[in-house]
């Protein structure tokens, strides 16, 4: 398979790989006090999506339409104790196929708040600009998410990969943070319409989805399918808009 169609099938996977004791200094511009990022997650490619569950009495998805999951502040701030807990949220592989590129699919996440950044033990050392093409030094920002991603083996980023190499010697890696309030409204919002279910989100060991563009340009997750602890799979069909949960993350803090 070839780097472009890999990079069509990669899976950003929120388990916790590694653990590591970031402080990021500076100015938060949404005013928030210095967040450390203390965990990473690993984003691999899978030569495959994830097929949804045979199931005989369900209609097909695209046959219904998903159910559009709207999150408020009290998911956000649910989601903030589940981030807090380390790994006790299911492990979220998301692909970004639906997109046409991978860079098509960052520069939407950077629109969201993210940022691309180099890792060397264990330390934020430098950023990466897409739209500029430029890897610079040192990061200063604050209010990420402790689940961060890791690109490794990326061929979109394959670039930057080397030039980290380089200049922060081997071990260097390129990663991307996600504002902290974008993770946890969407952990607040899947475990509440798990609940809403009948069931609760510790009961799941993955929940499956893929990135989207929505209507209005903006992001959002569908959610399609979830493993259970025993290892069976339930279809779930939700769309959670990542732009709007975004936004609201801004105000929660502004107010």
């Amino acid at each position: 398979m070839s780097g472009g169609r890999r990079a069509l099938r990669a899976t950003c996977q929120l388990t916790v790989a590694l653990w590591i004791a970031m402080a990021l200094a500076g100015a938060d511009p949404e005013g928030a006090a210095p967040d450390p990022i203390d965990a990473l997650a690993r984003v691999l490619p899978r030569p495959e999506p994830p097929a949804a569950p045979a199931d005989a009495d369900r209609e097909p998805a695209e046959r219904r339409p998903p159910e559009r999951v709207a999150v408020g502040r009290e998911d956000i701030s649910a989601g903030e104790h589940l981030l807090e807990a380390g790994g006790s949220f299911p492990a979220l592989s998301s692909s970004y196929q639906d997109y046409e590129s991978f860079r098509d699919y960052a520069l939407a996440m950077v629109s969201l708040g993210a940022r691309f950044v180099v890792v060397q033990q264990r330390k934020v050392v430098g950023v990466v600009d897409l739209a500029s093409g430029e890897l610079a030094e040192g990061f200063a920002g604050t209010g990420f998410s402790p689940r961060a991603r890791d690109y490794t083996g990326e061929p979109g980023l394959a670039r930057y990969a080397r030039l980290a190499v380089e200049r922060h010697g081997p071990g260097a890696e390129v990663m991307m943070l996600v504002p902290r309030s974008l993770d946890a409204g969407l952990f607040g919002g899947i475990a509440r319409a798990l609940s809403e279910r009948g069931d609760r989100h510790d009961a799941y060991r993955e929940i499956r989805g893929r990135y989207q563009r929505g209507e209005d340009g903006g992001v959002r997750l569908r959610i399609d399918t979830a493993v259970r602890n025993s290892g069976e799979s339930v279809a779930l069909d939700l769309v959670f808009d990542l732009t709007r949960i975004a936004r609201s993350g801004r105000e929660a803090r502004a107010a």
